[in-house]
């Protein structure tokens, strides 16, 4: 089991991270979502009674070290941390509209940076606990095959996979596990600005894999992380759905020889 008892969610304010905040909430466990938008933050809290909330902007990476602080102060239980927080463009390099150094580097930001810094301030704090702890990156297919139309999004969901294996190794004989979850095209607004464009360029709705429904994913989801792994440990990898199956399966396969042979677990 990855998800245990006082669950911190950064990145709950839609899609994936709302859902998997109301799932978990509804199996009677204690829910702290985070993200920038209070409205969505509020409105999450009072349809979900106990549901608690913390609005910060994850991409602040000067504030975050404090502000996750703030929360391990005030919720000292805390002892899965989920991290779906994401930005996804879509355009190409040649563009006459691509977008500015400054929104490249946001997106970094927020996919990659900020989850090394979230690491590194909750990392002394799980070890710091008598029990059981986890971390759970929301990564995705891409970050194996990318397309490319999405030029910062997959490199920086590949460098969460790497990542995820450096984070998993150094904390291997520790009482912290660390699981990606790595969803396919789910039916989420985080493309709703390009849906019908990348359909298009995917050869058309005939030919465009479909969007998997959120709540059928997010089931789906915790059901693999409700679940061990064959050496009895929380699962390393989480694909759902065929393709983020496929190329997890097809990764180990290739990398785990390598990994074994610089003594990585990871």
């Amino acid at each position: 089991m990855s998800i245990h008892e006082t669950v911190l969610i950064i990145g709950a304010t839609s899609g994936i991270g709302a859902a998997l905040a109301r799932h978990i909430h509804a199996q009677n466990k204690t829910v702290i979502a985070t993200g920038r938008r209070q409205d969505r933050l509020s409105s999450l809290a009072s349809s979900h009674p106990g549901l608690q909330t913390a609005s910060f902007d994850i991409s602040d990476i000067a504030t975050l070290p404090s502000n996750l602080s703030a929360l391990a102060t005030k919720y000292p239980a805390i002892d899965t941390v989920i991290i779906n927080a994401g930005m996804q463009s879509f355009f190409k390099f040649s563009d006459a509209d691509t977008p500015s150094p400054e929104e490249i580097a946001m997106e970094v930001t927020t996919n990659i940076t900020a989850p090394m810094i979230a690491c590194q301030s909750i990392v002394p704090f799980f070890l710091k606990q008598e029990k059981l702890c986890s971390f759970i990156f929301v990564g995705g297919g891409l970050g194996y095959i990318p397309l490319p139309y999405f030029p910062v999004y997959c490199p920086t969901k590949a460098a969460l996979q790497s990542l995820a294996v450096s984070l998993r190794a150094q904390l291997s004989e520790t009482n912290v596990s660390v699981t990606v979850v790595n969803p396919p095209w789910v039916a989420t607004d985080l493309d709703a600005a390009f849906k019908d464009k990348l359909i298009e360029m995917l050869g058309g709705p005939e030919k465009a894999p479909p969007q998997m429904p959120l709540e059928e994913f997010v089931e789906e989801a915790m059901k693999e992380l409700d679940s061990l792994g064959e050496d009895g440990k929380p699962k390393k990898d989480v694909g759902v759905g065929a393709f983020p199956v496929k190329v997890v399966e097809t990764w180990r396969k290739s990398f785990d020889p390598f990994l074994e042979q610089f003594h990585v677990d990871g």
